[in-house]
């Protein structure tokens, strides 16, 4: 590996300057510099004179306290990089080419005549005899001419890194005891450093490895030099921004005043307005009764003068003769009303306890209070569909309504980010209400404003839900309670009719779960309850489908039975419905029996009159359009058109009000939009139809067939859902029995 060129004092010199060369204390050309041992270099002679007077010596740059030598300054380490700056500074001045120039750095009056390679100094032929060589320190010091001096740097060079042995003075040390880590000499390598309780190395083997050490040491810390430079110059550039930044908040603090007070003066003006107004009708109202007063007392002294002239002055038949015109007169001036007909209000301004609420200055007892406005019907939650219904009441400070029109700006903000203005209602009593419908769930903002000023909790945090809302029952045969719920129909009074299977009987809950009333009828043996419709009149008649006796049971809303029929066709009544356009009773026959052991004969749907007249059936055993295999539930339209739940085959089939096939749906499979052995179908009012399968799910689909969503959840826990009816109210629910948890499920989507 090629040896790097190291750079000359010269090389330096010319990157650095020779402002480097200067002395901290005293600004002149170092002479004799000394090194300290916080490495800041400082004239020999400036750095006697600081001990001289303290007798310490701390380090001019940093303060840090040195330990002298026994001989002081003169002890401490010379600066030799910085005496062969100094050299090729004198060597490029021409200081060193002429000898007549060099004086004794000792005496410096006389010319100097040798030089000391070991301190470095000038001294003259006196000075060197008989001060520096009787020096303890100096008796091996190598002393040259100056002549000598000038032609061997060379020399002067090579030796630049050598030293003398201290124990064996004419030997040069050249090796290293890694033993007691001191540079030795040939001499003490066979003495005082013997093999083998001394190990010793080449000086220079030593001095190479001490080179890279150091030299990866000084490699790090000018890495740190660089950093710490960044960072000073970052710490300048934050300052710079710093003042910047004070200087721009200077301004925004300017600008802000100057519009607190424009908008202090313009509500001084405002309110100084309103006082004005007020006080000017208030006026007018004070000179009507002043004016209405001074005519009824002109009118009682007028009187009284008169009447009192007419008593002093006048005879006794003019007295007599006169007090019957004049006492009518004197007895209904007795009744005038003295008080003034307009009671005057004193408008009252009331300095402000809290700007944020009631403006900079404050609030005349007229004006909205907006701490005391009050917003009434805030749900807690609300159903997808569900309309939000807000009033907001403008008070005065003390509470008043404030019933001049204000105002009031409400902005809906929807879960996805739209937002809208709603209107608002002036009440004209004090009251504003707003209504928004709410057509997706998730989390709605109402923010209000009267004014140019935010109602207090403004705005208000409105969550909407869907999905599963309410399950009503649980498994028992109490009130309320059930035992595999079938099906279940909405009544004119809108409680849910539900047919509860295992406990042989009919229950009527409100949309709560309370019960209304609860029937089965002992008359039948084993009565088991399957489908309910209800007919369209108004009589509330319930047509029950009774699985065990192969009949349809007819009764009022109170249990009491009117009819029975179907015995003679039935084999296994299941889903019942009525004709919206004639009022037929439809009603799917199946043996109940899954595979081809079923009784074939008993696919089919059979239509009766209300009064039980058997008329037909249609469809039978089979795959093909038309045909059943487990005909189910089912459901007409406001059209007449019947949807029925075609279990086995996997599939919906439609049939027209001629009872003609039309079209059917339905991908065998238990993926969503797929069917696996529909059981209950329902329609909403926009004719969407729901099914519900034995996959234990709910799916809507449009009335073509086509994929819509899934209404349930998985963690909604269904387990063989079968009966479905859907609501008319907003927002519209979908309810389900949920056959094997033994309750009845609401839903909303």
């Amino acid at each position: 590996m090629a040896t790097p060129t190291l750079a000359t004092p010269e090389d330096i010199l010319d990157e650095i300057g020779e402002d480097f060369l200067t002395c901290p204390i005293c600004l002149e050309e170092y002479q004799n510099p000394k090194v300290l041992p916080c490495h800041h270099s400082f004239c020999q002679l400036c750095l006697e004179k600081l001990v001289s007077k303290t007798g310490t010596l701390n380090c001019p740059n940093c303060q840090k306290s040195v330990q002298l030598p026994s001989n002081g300054v003169a002890g401490l380490d010379n600066n030799f990089f910085m005496n062969s700056m100094l050299e090729v500074v004198k060597k490029r001045t021409g200081k060193v080419s002429d000898q007549s120039d060099r004086k004794c750095e000792f005496c410096e009056e006389t010319e100097a005549s040798v030089f000391c390679v070991d301190c470095e100094q000038y001294y003259c032929e006196v000075c060197s005899e008989k001060i520096h060589k009787k020096m303890k320190r100096a008796a091996m010091h190598e002393i040259l001419t100056v002549q000598e001096y000038e032609k061997g740097k060379s020399k002067r060079q090579s030796a630049k890194g050598t030293e003398k042995c201290k124990v064996h003075p004419n030997n040069e040390m050249k090796y290293y005891c890694d033993t007691c880590r001191i540079p030795i000499c040939s001499e003490c390598t066979i003495i005082d450093h013997r093999i083998p309780d001394h190990s010793h190395r080449y000086l220079q083997e030593v001095a190479d490895e001490c080179d890279k050490e150091l030299s990866v040491l000084v490699g790090k810390l000018k890495v740190k030099a660089r950093e710490v430079d960044q960072s000073r110059a970052e710490v300048k550039d934050a300052c710079k921004k710093v003042t910047e930044q004070c200087i721009v908040n200077k301004q925004k603090v300017r600008k802000q005043k100057d519009a607190l007070i424009d908008k202090i003066e313009k509500e001084e003006r405002k309110l100084i307005e309103k006082l004005d107004t007020h006080c000017s009708l208030q006026i007018k109202g004070l000179e009507s009764d002043i004016g209405d007063l001074e005519l009824k007392y002109e009118n009682l002294i007028s009187i009284c003068s008169y009447t009192e002239t007419l008593m002093h002055h006048g005879n006794p038949v003019q007295l007599v003769s006169k007090s019957t015109s004049v006492m009518p007169k004197l007895v209904k001036m007795d009744f005038i009303d003295t008080k003034p007909s307009m009671e005057h209000e004193v408008i009252e301004f009331f300095p402000s306890d809290d700007i944020t609420t009631d403006g900079i200055l404050g609030l005349l007892r007229s004006d909205v209070c907006i701490s005391q406005c009050t917003v009434d019907n805030i749900p807690k939650c609300l159903l997808k569909g569900e309309s939000i219904n807000l009033q907001i009441t403008t008070k005065d400070r003390s509470g008043k309504p404030v019933i001049p029109k204000q105002a009031v700006e409400v902005i809906l903000t929807k879960p996805k980010g739209s937002k809208t203005n709603l209107n608002v209602t002036d009440n004209r009593d004090g009251t504003h209400t707003v209504t928004a419908n709410t057509d997706m769930d998730g989390k709605y903002q109402v923010a209000m404003t009267i004014g140019d000023q935010e109602v207090p909790r403004s705005p208000f945090e409105i969550p909407v839900i869907k999905g599963l809302v309410k399950t009503l029952g649980k498994q028992g045969n109490n009130e309320g309670e059930f035992n595999q719920p079938y099906s279940l129909v909405i009544n004119k009074k809108g409680d849910l009719v539900v047919t509860d299977f295992m406990n042989n009987r009919i229950q009527v809950i409100d949309i709560d779960g309370n019960l209304k009333k609860a029937f089965g009828f002992k008359e039948f043996k084993n009565f088991s309850p399957v489908d309910v419709a209800i007919s369209a009149d108004d009589s509330l008649t319930y047509f029950t489908t009774d699985w065990y006796n192969n009949q349809v049971v007819v009764s009022n809303e109170d249990g009491k039975v009117i009819t029975t029929f179907g015995q003679n066709e039935l084999q296994c009544p299941l889903g019942i419905s009525i004709s919206p356009l004639n009022g037929t009773v439809y009603v799917s026959d199946w043996d109940g029996i899954l595979g081809d052991e079923t009784d074939k004969e008993g696919h089919c749907i059979r239509k009766y009159t209300q009064d039980g007249q058997y008329i037909k059936s249609f469809g039978k055993f089979g795959e093909e359009n038309g045909e059943f295999k487990g005909s189910w539930m089912m459901v007409h339209d406001k059209r007449g058109l019947l949807f029925v739940a075609d279990c086995e085959n996997n599939r919906i089939q439609v049939f027209n009000a001629d009872d003609q096939f039309l079209y059917k749906f339905g991908i065998p499979g238990k993926e969503e939009g797929q069917l696996y052995m529909p059981n209950g179908v329902c329609l909403d009012s926009d004719r969407y139809v729901y099914i519900s399968d034995s996959n234990h799910r709910i799916q809507k689909f449009d009335n073509s067939g086509r994929f819509i969503c899934r209404v349930d959840r998985k963690e909604d826990g269904l387990k063989s859902p079968e009966g479905l009816v859907i609501t008319d109210s907003v927002p519209m629910k979908m309810i389900v029995a949920d056959k094997y948890n033994h309750c009845i499920k609401v839903f909303v989507q």
